[in-house]
């Protein structure tokens, strides 16, 4: 037998006698509320005389199936929340709660006494919800910064879109921050171009639109406004100068001519 068959009888042979060394565990994603259903990965036999499943962090044993029985262990709110699946003893867990992330480890004994173990990573996120989109900035020429968040949802990622594609940085467009804020160069001619904001993480996806045409004539109608509010309050106030320029002419022509009244009979009796 040469060297490489050597190898890979060795190599064999402590595989068989250290199962799963070095694997990494698989990672099964859930939402905050919602159900996941824990898979062993190992193929399901009629030898399979004992099940156990546990969860590795805190060493405490969740079910455990023997001799055909099942037992559940934890507070009876936990259990209401678990079940084993005896078609493929995968571990369902319902209404998961943050506190319920980490490594699960299922332990397979077959009627021969043979072991085989697996780990399996539950990451339990927050839904993604009440996504929103915020005009920061606007200018007459319809330049805008649009802001996109969310009122729940961790490890949140957010991604624009124009008319169902991909914004990405170009002359138009600029990114912000994690792609949560949009700025958009634009001329009023920019028709009934929709751009939405989609909000997710690993478990959930929500999204927002809005109409560029809708915020231009918006904010077209508030300047217009203020124009003439602008324009009214200057008129007003030139006005009220003007009278106040002519009281004080009247004033001064009225004190420059000679004396009449009291002070004229005075000036006859001298």
């Amino acid at each position: 037998m040469d060297v490489v068959s050597l190898f890979s009888c060795f190599w064999l042979t402590l595989s068989i006698i250290i199962p799963g060394t070095g694997a990494s565990p698989t990672t099964v994603n859930g939402a905050r509320g919602r159900s996941v259903s824990l898979s062993p990965g190992i193929p399901v036999r009629p030898d399979i005389a004992d099940v156990d499943w546990y969860q590795v962090s805190t060493r405490i044993m969740i079910v455990k199936y023997s001799k055909r029985s099942v037992t559940y262990f934890g507070t009876e709110e936990y259990k209401r929340r678990i079940t084993l699946h005896l078609g493929d003893f995968s571990l369902e867990i319902r209404d998961l709660r943050r506190e319920d992330s980490g490594d699960y480890e299922v332990m397979l004994t077959k009627d021969s006494g043979a072991e085989n173990k697996s780990t399996v990573r539950l990451e339990v996120y927050e839904l993604v919800s009440g996504t929103n989109i915020t005009v920061l900035k606007f200018t007459g020429t319809c330049e805008l910064t649009l802001t996109c968040s969310v009122t729940s949802g961790d490890n949140t990622s957010f991604r624009w879109l124009r008319g169902g594609e991909a914004v990405v940085n170009d002359t138009t467009h600029h990114l912000w921050g994690h792609g949560e804020t949009l700025k958009i160069h634009h001329t009023t001619e920019s028709g009934a171009v929709v751009y939405k904001c989609e909000a997710r993480n690993l478990v959930s996806v929500n999204t927002a639109q809005i109409r560029l045409e809708d915020v231009c004539k918006l904010d077209k109608s508030a300047e217009r406004s203020c124009l003439c509010g602008c324009w009214l309050r200057a008129t007003v106030i030139a006005v009220l100068l003007l009278i106040l320029l002519l009281v004080t002419v009247a004033v001064h022509v009225i004190s420059s001519r000679p004396g009449t009244g009291a002070e004229a009979r005075l000036h006859k009796a001298a």
